[in-house]
């Protein structure tokens, strides 16, 4: 659990008591630590007409698809517009 505390390093901690980064890897696993926590996302008002793509770069990788309501999501480069928004509005995916 120390491993999940703000500003901690999974290497900090193990070099703090004395065990081996794999270890500690390990046990974060066997322990469910080591889930991939999902992205906070954080509202953005923009001041004129600009849309959000502009604004916002996609990751490396990834490519922005708009939503009807002028949102956007990122998706890996070369995935289907038209699925990754069917996903959003079944609620499989979570829009920023």
């Amino acid at each position: 659990m120390e491993t999940e505390q703000p500003g901690t390093t999974v290497s900090g901690v193990a070099r703090k008591h004395g065990i081996v980064t794999g270890l500690l890897f390990r046990w974060r696993v066997e322990f469910g630590f080591a889930q991939r926590k999902r992205a906070k996302c954080a509202s953005v008002a923009l001041a004129d007409d600009t849309t959000a793509a502009l604004v916002l770069r996609p990751p490396e990788g990834m490519m922005a698809i708009g939503l009807p309501d002028g949102r956007c999501v990122f998706a890996p480069i070369g995935s289907d517009p038209d699925v990754v928004r069917a996903r959003v509005e079944s609620g499989e995916i979570a829009p920023c």
